[in-house]
């Protein structure tokens, strides 16, 4: 997904589920857990539900450092 491989915790990845999609619409997002860690997920996958023109990817917020 676009790149994006910032590790997420439990409580974050809960919050991350549904999220806004470049075409105006909303999205799931799918994680998965890092090297089998159930404490630590990246997003794996976006999947939009509106029908809609666009691109459909995830417009997520500026990186955390």
């Amino acid at each position: 997904m676009i790149g994006d491989a910032e590790v997420l915790d439990r409580v974050q990845r809960d919050a991350d589920r549904v999220v806004l999609c470049r075409c105006g619409g909303a999205g799931r997002v799918v994680h998965v857990p890092v090297d089998g860690d159930p404490e630590r997920y990246v997003r794996s996958t976006f999947t939009c539900t509106w029908d809609r023109p666009g691109p459909h990817e995830p417009k997520l917020p500026p990186r955390r450092r």
